[in-house]
């Protein structure tokens, strides 16, 4: 299950990669060398605007098919009447993504803030891209705080895992993974809890009657 998880993932990212080229200006893009960069040159993009009173939405076609593969929805802030869209103050509120140019949404961000600094709240992906939401990420301070994933990819949750914003020891921040927890019967509800100290598990509880709580524990590192 793992090693289908990780195809689908990278499938994905691959998808991703291509897919912030053709956007330009993508920070993880920085390291392509500039032979693979026109190697892989796509088609210039083109951005439609629409604005409907007080909200707007933008659809930017990405690999020059004549169709949007990205659209931006935005609260827009003040009056509108008689300006154009780069005079406009508005507020980003959603982002969707069609990242494998089939016309289907395979990743929705949702966004919080005021006009220019908003920032990613949630994000909704489609790993598989078979129309249903495999993962779901969610941020606190621009981090991951949790990550919610169907790893059975049959519409149901059973793996969610806790990240925490912490210091290294020379000083440095780092969001690491602190906590794991499974359903890995697929009837609903967690039996199996991971415990991570520094990034490594440590310890592995076990729910064996049912109560919804670890009764049994695992420690890992240490010998017995």
């Amino acid at each position: 299950m793992t090693q289908l998880f990780s195809f689908r993932s990278g499938v994905l990212l691959a998808a991703l990669a291509l897919f912030a080229t053709g956007c330009g200006g993508a920070k993880e893009q920085t390291k392509t060398t500039k032979k693979a960069q026109a190697a892989q040159a796509q088609p210039q993009e083109q951005v439609q605007f629409e604005v409907d009173g007080n909200t707007a939405i933008e659809r930017v076609d990405v690999n020059g098919d004549k169709r949007p593969d990205v659209y931006k929805f935005y609260r827009v802030v003040g009056e509108s009447a008689g300006k154009k869209a780069e005079d406009l103050k508005k507020v980003l509120i959603r982002k969707e993504m069609d990242v494998n140019f089939d016309q289907k949404i395979d990743i929705v961000q949702y966004y919080a803030g005021e006009a220019g600094k908003e920032v990613l709240v949630r994000e909704e992906m489609d790993l598989d891209f078979d129309g249903r939401v495999d993962t779901t990420r969610h941020y606190k301070g621009g981090y991951i705080s949790l990550v919610e994933l169907d790893l059975g990819f049959d519409g149901r949750t059973d793996t969610w895992r806790y990240y925490q914003l912490t210091k290294t020891e020379d000083g440095k921040s780092v969001n690491r993974l602190i906590e794991k927890r499974r359903d890995t019967k697929g009837d609903g509800a967690v039996d199996q809890w991971e415990y991570y100290t520094a990034g490594k598990l440590t310890k592995i509880g076990y729910d064996t009657t049912g109560d919804g709580a670890p009764d049994r524990f695992k420690r890992l590192g240490k010998k017995k």
